[in-house]
């Protein structure tokens, strides 16, 4: 019994002295924060800031502390000034800064800070072209991390040992900054208006200066949302513009970009990995960028992945994959900026399938037709951008054509652009072709030449829609027409040029001869659906030559040789209104195509005209 009494007495002994060293620490614990100076809390924030960013730093005066849940000081009129002007304006002003910090050590006199917020905080950053900035300093623990890094860096490089000197302090670190309704304001050129990211909220990360340094951000540019973010394995490296692992994203609704790869900043600039682009609107993206640069105004998505290879005047993408308006195409480009000449974009591209219209619109403004805006468009583009392409698609279409082994080039270059045609297979035969076009006019604005071999013609005027008693065969096609205007400006009236249309054998569908002559005799008008649906008109060649100018074409020779009998046309077809003014023969053949028996039974020859309109002409025999 007196056991149990004693081994009780002992117990409870043992949980009131615990107790009371509870009561102690607790007590130590309340009065810890009657221990902290709120002034020494804010002299060493400022003298630590001051230190590492190697900048005049001037906090409030009138801090505040809040020890629950986390100690935490806030200072108000934050400004950081230029070391190297420090009359200037500030580099940094904020409303607030918040920063944790340890309570103990602040207790000690010697308070560490672990996290920062800057409230509603601009940034005033001017780039000069040394490559510094108002940000550049000689001085401060992170300008000593960047010069050690550098030297380690060059050490490195040349195999050699690092300087003793070359130590990178452990405060050259940034630490963990929470950004609350920022702005970043930064200029380029003295006296040019800044450009600004306003509404700047996220994180910078940095936490030790060997650590992953990230930064995610939101903000907003020229009245788009955007989403930043980005990381680097050698943050030092980076500042010191020596090269460095990036990765970074840009979200925007004109624009999202990524890149994965190493860089360096600087004078020197480089980039070398992989780049990924999207964008639902170029027009709008260009537009977005600030880019001086007037792209067509048709032309919506694009997509491009590659390995890129940047310079501060030149870029090569290589293992390109492109979509272009739904043109899938891979390939090489090599962007270069010239100092006195626009931007060049040179390479190759191969297509699938390439649509040539909504290609070409990707370069020129496509405005309402019509020679009364003419002298209104704006043609910069020609000025704006030097473009050499060479272009290859298996199967491409220009509207209703289709096209296969296409061999093209894209040209723009001192206010002249070209499209040309070298080699294409099409409906049996081979194409060949070019648009110009000029700032200056070539005989004009555009000059368009086109030239057909072997083409089934039957196939084509299908392809195209064409209805009518039009002659279907194999045959050639020469066509060249220019007009004063660009091409977007260019109404049918403008074009002046010639057509040359051959065909060897082949036949005029719904062109019954016999019913044409026994129409002729018994009515004053009649068009060809009163024919029939006879075999039609077959002929042993066709050959039409045309001038055309103000809207009309003036048949030269227009014939069409069959076996025995033939129709010979003349007159003027003003296509512009679709309307017809020919007079034809339809007549054997002379004596030198045939033999004298055959031309003496041949029928005697036929006059008529054609008036109306195409498809749907009217033929008015004519009394001898």
């Amino acid at each position: 019994m007196k056991f149990l009494i004693a081994q009780w007495s002992l117990r409870r002994a043992a949980i009131s002295g615990g107790l009371a060293v509870l009561a102690i620490v607790l007590a130590i614990f309340a009065s810890l924060p009657l221990a902290v100076s709120s002034g020494v809390v804010r002299d060493r924030l400022e003298r630590d800031i001051g230190a590492w960013a190697g900048h005049a730093v001037a906090l409030g005066d009138a801090p505040s502390i809040d020890f629950w849940p986390t100690p935490t000081i806030k200072l108000d009129n934050v400004e950081i000034r230029p070391a190297t002007f420090a009359d200037g304006d500030p580099i940094l002003r904020a409303d607030s800064i918040v920063a944790n910090f340890n309570l103990f050590s602040a207790v000690l006199g010697a308070p560490s800070f672990s996290q920062f917020k800057l409230i509603r905080p601009t940034f005033n950053v001017e780039l000069y072209p040394d490559s510094t900035s108002n940000w550049s300093s000689s001085s401060g623990e992170l300008a000593q991390g960047i010069a050690a890094a550098v030297a380690q860096d060059l050490a490195a490089q040349s195999g050699s040992a690092p300087p003793s000197t070359a130590t990178i302090p452990e405060s050259a670190a940034l630490g963990a900054v929470t950004i609350e309704d920022g702005t970043v304001r930064w200029i380029r050129d003295p006296g040019a208006q800044a450009e600004k990211l306003t509404a700047v909220n996220g994180t910078v990360a940095w936490t030790a200066p060997t650590a992953v340094a990230r930064a995610d951000l939101t903000a907003i540019f020229r009245g788009e949302q955007i989403t930043l973010s980005g990381s680097t394995a050698a943050p030092l490296l980076l500042l010191g513009q020596r090269t460095a692992p990036v990765e970074f994203k840009i979200s925007s609704a004109p624009l999202n970009l990524g890149f994965a790869g190493s860089a360096s900043l600087g004078a020197k600039l480089f980039l070398s990995g992989m780049l990924d682009l999207k964008s639902a609107s170029v027009r709008r993206a260009l537009e977005w960028s600030g880019a001086d640069i007037k792209p067509g105004e048709a032309l919506g998505a694009l997509e491009l992945t590659a390995k890129i290879t940047a310079e501060p005047t030149k870029a090569k993408l290589d293992d390109l994959i492109v979509m272009i308006d739904r043109n899938r195409g891979i390939g090489v480009l090599d962007v270069a900026l010239r100092e006195d000449e626009p931007p060049l974009v040179a390479g190759t591209l191969a297509f699938n399938s390439l649509d040539i219209a909504s290609f070409l619109q990707a370069f020129t403004p496509l405005p309402v037709t019509g020679a009364d805006i003419a002298s209104t468009i704006d043609t910069r583009f020609l000025r704006e951008i030097g473009l050499d392409l060479r272009l290859s698609a298996q199967s491409a279409s220009l509207g209703p054509v289709v096209l296969s082994n296409l061999a093209a080039a894209a040209r723009v270059e001192q206010g002249r652009a070209n499209f040309d045609v070298g080699d294409a297979t099409a409906y049996g035969g081979s194409v060949m072709g070019r648009i110009a076009l000029s700032e200056k006019g070539i005989e004009g604005g555009v000059k368009v030449q086109l030239s057909a071999r072997q083409i089934d013609f039957g196939n084509l005027f299908d392809a195209m829609g064409l209805t009518g008693p039009l002659p279907r065969g194999m045959g050639s096609l020469d066509v060249e027409v220019t007009s004063p205007y660009p091409t977007w400006a260019t109404a049918l009236s403008d074009l002046t040029g010639k057509i040359d249309l051959s065909i060897g054998k082949g036949v005029v569908p719904g062109l019954n001869v016999q019913k044409f002559r026994e129409l002729a005799k018994t009515e004053r008008f009649f068009d060809l659906d009163q024919l029939g649906t006879g075999t039609g008109f077959p002929f042993q060649s066709a050959r039409f030559e045309a001038t055309i100018a103000a809207g009309e074409a003036d048949l030269k020779t227009a014939e069409l040789l069959g076996a025995r009998q033939m129709f010979s046309l003349s007159g003027v077809i003003p296509y512009s209104r679709s309307s017809l003014a020919i007079a034809g023969v339809l007549a054997p053949k002379t004596e030198t195509e045939t033999n004298v028996a055959a031309a003496a039974e041949a029928p005697e020859a036929l006059r008529f005209f054609v008036g109306g309109s195409w498809p749907r002409p009217v033929i008015s025999p004519v009394t001898p």
